[in-house]
């Protein structure tokens, strides 16, 4: 199958269970994945990969993520990791360019709503671990979400804890937000058959709306990036259908 993007990325599904339970969740534990199938890949891939992402489940639940982290940086020239921050290290920092922490809300108490949890940083936690590195805070938003007041709302406080911001709505619709384009400037934007990405700047906050409709691989017919699926299969899409044999040459 083709390759459709000049810079695809591998995302790495951490076999590990999750401390939250929010009801948008779609992921599904499985196991298998290690280290060592993690390294052979590693070792296989074409050499225009150089971004990964480790996600999860909730990443810092891994008793090895240190290890995956080091791999990952000895391999790759960009290597993120997504959290809901609940176990986030100052350590962690040193093998990672970005953090993308889940934050659905800016009012602590809302925030542990949709979590159905406390076992994750309050404001104040948060603006600690946006002193350690590059943080964006990923909010996903609903279908029908339309409430211009709560992204002002949300990147004033991510002005005060010092992160970037990223809203996302899921195999939903590329409709952009009237008032997002009424308010603010549009900085940049990019797109696929499968997705939209626009960034603007919003309370002197860089913030990024991405909306997605489907598999970019069912759009693209072809590869835009890879899956390491949390039981060790190498997949072209998330729902780990579509897996890939691959032998380095």
């Amino acid at each position: 199958m083709e390759l459709k993007v000049n810079n695809p990325n591998l995302s790495v599904i951490l076999p590990v269970g999750c401390n939250a339970k929010c009801e948008f969740c779609y992921w599904e534990k499985k196991t298998g994945l290690t280290l060592e199938r993690f390294q052979e890949i590693c070792d296989t891939l074409p050499e225009i990969f150089k971004q990964v992402s480790i996600t999860g489940g909730e990443t810092t639940l891994e008793s090895n993520l240190i290890e995956y982290l080091k791999i990952a940086r000895d391999r790759f020239d960009k290597v993120v990791l997504n959290t809901n921050g609940y176990e986030l290290k100052q350590e962690h920092f040193k093998y990672i360019d970005y953090v993308n922490i889940s934050r659905h809300h800016w009012m602590d108490k809302e925030n542990e709503k949709v979590f159905q949890t406390t076992s994750i940083p309050d404001h104040t936690e948060l603006q600690k671990l946006c002193t350690y590195g590059d943080i964006t805070l990923n909010c996903v938003l609903s279908d029908t979400f339309s409430d211009y007041e709560f992204v002002n709302q949300y990147t004033k406080f991510a002005k005060v804890v010092g992160a970037k911001v990223s809203f996302r709505k899921y195999f939903s619709n590329l409709n952009i937000l009237t008032e997002v384009d009424k308010n603010d400037t549009l900085n940049w934007e990019h797109s696929c058959p499968a997705c939209l990405n626009r960034n603007h700047t919003i309370n002197g906050i860089d913030t990024t709306f991405k909306y997605s409709v489907q598999e970019t691989c069912e759009a693209t017919d072809g590869i835009y990036e890879l899956i390491l699926q949390s039981n060790g299969d190498l997949t072209i899409d998330w729902k780990g259908e579509q897996k890939l044999h691959y032998t380095k040459e």
